[in-house]
């Protein structure tokens, strides 16, 4: 390929991208342009940021309604029952599929006096006319908030981090971090004995809304599961775990969690149980987090 052709290539590459960029400061304030009209009742300003032959889908009725003047009425319907309703528009993503046409996405929350009136995710197609990009179809979908359980599991949040417990011959390295939406608080954990991996599993922590608790479900490398329930004793998190073990014994203990500081806490465990065979209790020993 000569270099002239190359030279071409870039050129025409870099033309694009400027366009592109260009284009999409253009659409951004199309979109804040819809949010001051729509927040000041101006049915007829929204109405002209559409093309002649848009579409607008209702996403509470499912009704297409067609035509800019069209949407201008539903537009002015829509305010006057949302009298001082005001709307924030979250762009997510705008993308070309062409030079005169583009995708935009992203969430609008409408609210009046602090209150949630809707929320939508919505799909926009823009149309670039006579230089203006101008919007050709509008499909909302409405949205809910994923509920979160942070609220109740928050006391627990000064274990987010990694951990290391290690002595001359065991390491035993913990590894705790909430869900995308903090409904859980999952835990992954391995014991190290002399160099060798012995142990490894995972623990999910989660609050109980039916019998308003913390609980807790563990799975390890052996084939053993359990549960734990999870009370607060001072400044203690008192654990009553009940196990199933590989071999089909059962085995309960109590594990205290006791925070000493940011980068430290204390763990052991008593009424240790096997089988029917009591077992000594674990003396307290001190976890560490790893320096972040």
């Amino acid at each position: 390929m000569s270099l002239l052709r190359i030279v071409s290539i870039l050129s025409l590459a870099v033309f694009f991208v400027s366009c592109n960029t260009n284009d999409e400061v253009a659409i951004r304030k199309q979109a804040q342009t819809y949010e001051a009209a729509f927040n000041r009742g101006d049915a007829k300003a929204l109405a002209d940021l559409w093309a002649e032959d848009a579409e607008y889908v209702n996403p509470e009725s499912g009704e297409v309604i067609s035509g800019r003047e069209a949407i201008r009425k539903e537009f002015q319907v829509s305010l006057q029952e949302r009298k001082n309703a005001h709307i924030e528009i979250k762009i997510g993503s705008i993308t070309f599929p062409n030079s005169h046409q583009a995708v935009e996405t992203g969430t609008a929350i409408v609210t009046r006096n602090g209150d949630v009136l809707s929320q939508t995710v919505y799909k926009a197609t823009y149309e670039k006319q006579n230089g203006d990009w101008l919007i050709t179809q509008v499909r909302e979908v409405e949205s809910m908030d994923v509920p979160t359980q942070y609220a109740h599991l928050k006391q627990l949040e000064w274990l987010v981090g990694e951990w290391v417990d290690k002595d001359q011959d065991v390491v035993i390295k913990i590894n705790i971090h909430w869900d995308k939406f903090k409904n859980f608080l999952t835990q992954k954990f391995s014991v190290t004995v002399e160099g060798k991996l012995e142990l490894e599993g995972r623990q999910l922590i989660a609050w109980d809304p039916v019998n308003e608790q913390i609980r807790s479900w563990m799975f390890d490398s052996d084939g053993g599961f359990g549960e734990g329930k999870w009370k607060k004793k001072g400044n203690s998190w008192v654990v009553e775990t009940s196990q199933t073990l590989a071999d089909g014994k059962r085995a309960s203990a109590i594990n205290i969690y006791t925070p000493i500081d940011h980068n430290s806490y204390k763990w052991e465990s008593v009424g240790r149980e096997v089988g029917g065979d009591i077992l000594p209790n674990i003396a307290p020993v001190t976890v560490i987090r790893v320096k972040e």
